[in-house]
Formats: C-alpha cells, sequence, structure tokens
C-alpha cells in the first residue's frame, strides 16, 4: 500500500470520528510529517459557530505534538460527494508547516479527486518561500 492510499484510510477513520452534531459534515486530515510518521485530525463543531476545530488544524497539532516539524504530504478528506478544499485559515497553516512542493491530497468518498502542490494551495500566502 502506498502513502497516499495510507494517507486516505487514515483521513476516512478520523473523519468516521469527527464531532459534527450541527452541520453533519465530517472531515479527517491525515499528515505524513517529515519524521516518516503519520498524524490526524477530525473536524469538531462548537456550537458558538466559527470556534469549532477543522481536521486540518488538528492533524497538524497532533503532527507538532508528536515531534514532527515539517508536512511532507497532506491528504484532506471528506465525507461528501463533492470535493471540498481547506479553508483559507488551514491553506495557510498547510503552508506554514510544509514546503512548497509539499502534496496536498483532496479526497471525497470516491477517493482522490485532485493533488496539487502546496505552493498552489494559497498563491498569496504569508510565507517564507
Amino acid at each position: 500500500m502506498n502513502n497516499t492510499q495510507k494517507l486516505l484510510n487514515l483521513a476516512t477513520k478520523a473523519a468516521e470520528n469527527a464531532y459534527a452534531p450541527y452541520s453533519k459534515f465530517h472531515v479527517g486530515a491525515a499528515i505524513l510529517a517529515d519524521d516518516g510518521k503519520m498524524y490526524t485530525g477530525c473536524n469538531a463543531e462548537n456550537v458558538s459557530f466559527p470556534v469549532g476545530t477543522c481536521a486540518e488544524a488538528g492533524a497538524i497539532a497532533a503532527m507538532v505534538a508528536g515531534g514532527g516539524k515539517k508536512i511532507a504530504e497532506i491528504l484532506i478528506f471528506a465525507d461528501s460527494k463533492q470535493l471540498i478544499s481547506p479553508c483559507g485559515a488551514c491553506r495557510q497553516r498547510i503552508l506554514e508547516f510544509a514546503m512548497p512542493q509539499t502534496i496536498v491530497h483532496l479526497a471525497n468518498k470516491e477517493g482522490v479527486k485532485q493533488s496539487i502542490k502546496a505552493a498552489e494551495l494559497l498563491p498569496y500566502s504569508f510565507s517564507e518561500f
């Protein structure tokens, strides 16, 4: 099994654990970090919108807590038919911990639908690269 498939499996499992009682929209993210470890996160809503946590932010926090420094690859999965992409804040978060060539995979119930480089995710980001 390649890394992309492993990330898809982990992100799908993370989405199953999402706390989304209001939107019913489950999102999971999985990261392959520079240390070779994989980390996951899921969305966690709060009745006080928009105080919830995005899946990408949760996965990045898990990576940092686990000792990872840079995202080597990331996959964002939405339990939907539509393809989603990270919100603006998460695009900036991803770029903060990625390299320009880091691959960002976007997936839905049908699998990975798009893969782009992190540098393409947010063209006018606050970044060092």
